[in-house]
């Protein structure tokens, strides 16, 4: 195990380890098979919800290491069914924003016990159900969750406004939650004091893993953390700015094979992903 070049592998999902089909290409597959199978950790490192991460955990068959999701706020090993960490957005802020987005007319996704809830059908959540797989849950008013404090929330919107909304958000509940652009699209708020980076760290140490055997792979604002913290810190070519800023390296695009790439060359072995 000393022998490898990292220990442990933490691997964003959307525009990172995913193609633009939200599938994982032979290749990048193959790579993470073949690290596994050399004695590496291989971990999902994700901003979505924990049952969103399952279909990916079962294709790399990777039951026997924990998923960390909500951007860090949950993580659970599927094989066992440990919970390792679960932590939740303070009640008062969800509130607060569940009023904002009333009154604004935005669509808010309410994340409780592992469900996705909404207030009503719209563009924004199908666009968000279509592109994680998430069921959504339709129930009218969210105020009716004022006791439920969730792990996070998340508003869905053009991504001009959600780049405004990010600027003044962040300011205002500075203190109070963690406000993340994970997607164009998604504006998070996360418990305060979570975030990929800690997640990360809370598993390597789980595990025994030194910091400088942990190298993550990322795009998004919300990857800057894990970015920063890992050994190594992979930025793929599609991603925005203050994830290359925070990178030790650049990889290739998203959709092209780009976490394969780089793992390739730096655990020495060729794909083995068959070419159609």
């Amino acid at each position: 195990m000393s022998a490898l070049p990292f220990e442990l592998i933490s691997l964003d999902l959307d525009l990172t380890f995913l193609d633009t089909h939200h599938r994982i290409s032979p290749r990048n597959l193959a790579a993470v098979r073949q690290c596994h199978a050399l004695g590496a950790k291989v971990i999902i490192t994700s901003g979505r919800m924990y049952r969103c991460t399952l279909p990916y955990i079962h294709e790399c068959n990777l039951h026997d290491t924990p998923a960390i999701t909500y951007n860090g706020a949950y993580i659970k090993q599927e094989n066992t069914g440990e919970i390792l960490l679960h932590e939740h957005l303070d009640i008062n802020v969800a509130q607060e924003v569940v009023e904002f987005c009333a009154r604004e007319g935005l669509n808010l996704n309410y994340y409780l016990d592992d469900h996705l809830y909404i207030d009503q059908p719209n563009a924004w959540a199908d666009l968000y159900a279509e592109r994680t797989g998430a069921p959504l849950n339709a129930v009218g008013d969210l105020r009716q969750f004022a006791d439920c404090a969730p792990t996070k929330v998340l508003i869905v919107n053009e991504p001009s406004r959600i780049a405004r909304l990010f600027d003044v958000m962040r300011e205002y509940y500075a203190g109070r939650a963690y406000v993340t652009i994970s997607n164009a699209e998604y504006l998070e708020f996360m418990p305060i004091g979570v975030d990929k980076g800690k997640a990360l760290s809370m598993v390597a140490e789980h595990f025994g893993i030194a910091r400088e055997k942990v190298i993550a792979f990322g795009d998004a604002g919300n990857d800057v953390p894990v970015l920063r913290w890992a050994g190594v810190g992979v930025a793929m070519e599609n991603a925005g700015e203050a994830a290359k800023a925070a990178a030790d390296r650049i990889a290739p695009r998203h959709d092209e094979d780009g976490v394969a790439v780089v793992l390739e060359a730096l655990f020495g072995f060729v794909s083995t992903a068959s070419v159609s």
